[in-house]
């Protein structure tokens, strides 16, 4: 294992890209880096990978790792924002009445379920809470940038429903996440301990129907 310290830099910048002008081959290079660095910290962990590991998973010297990326802080900011571009979360928004618009928060909460018990997404979860003490800073924009994200974006559906008398709803937050939790039950513990599979499209459409019922039975006006 590398001792370099920068590999232990708690720094967290935006990863300085270094190129000279008009040359794609760099660019290339850069992203075999990423893709390098990516399979390695969900092989082996952050704290576990190097930078040398990186550069010969790369195939590419230690020094052009370093020429992208400053320290490995940078590196794994720069492989998270890689990684969460290609996470959407679904869109959500209030129908005409109570009816259609609990079929959108159905909706929304079948795909939101079924992106988060996806393997990458799991694996990324992982990742994070291994390298949070480490890295607080980088933690705390994953959060930011995708449960936040979620939970803001559920609370706001609630509020307005309650704004407009469709439900009974005193803080929208906490409701919001009590709502989410019951959507994802044990599927993502189960799922990090390596003792379950992703579930079906169809028990996920059960149990976020379910949940759904039970809190508007809980929130009706």
């Amino acid at each position: 294992m590398s001792t370099n310290s920068a590999d232990h830099d708690s720094a967290i910048g935006a990863p300085q890209v270094r190129r000279g002008r008009g040359r794609p081959r760099d660019l290339k290079k850069r992203e075999a880096i990423l893709a390098a660095a990516s399979a390695l910290f969900f092989e082996r962990g952050v704290v576990a990978t190097t930078m040398d590991s990186v550069a010969e998973r790369a195939t590419v010297s230690k020094m052009t790792v370093y020429a992208h990326f400053a320290d490995k802080p940078a590196l794994l900011a720069a492989v998270f924002e890689r990684t969460t571009k290609r996470f959407h979360l679904p869109e959500l928004a209030s129908g005409e009445d109570l009816k259609s618009s609990v079929e959108h928060l159905n909706d929304f909460g079948e795909r939101l379920v079924a992106f988060l018990t996806r393997r990458e997404t799991i694996k990324v979860a992982k990742m994070m809470a291994e390298s949070a003490d480490q890295y607080p800073d980088l933690a705390a924009a994953f959060y930011a940038a995708g449960p936040a994200t979620m939970l803001a974006k559920v609370a706001g559906f609630l509020r307005s429903l309650h704004e407009h008398g469709l439900l009974q709803i005193d803080n929208p937050e906490l409701a919001a996440e009590q709502l989410i939790a019951s959507w994802l039950g044990f599927s993502q513990l189960q799922q990090s301990l390596g003792i379950a599979n992703p579930p079906s499209k169809e028990a996920i459409s059960k149990r976020v129907r379910l949940a759904t019922q039970g809190m508007m039975r809980a929130w009706a006006p």
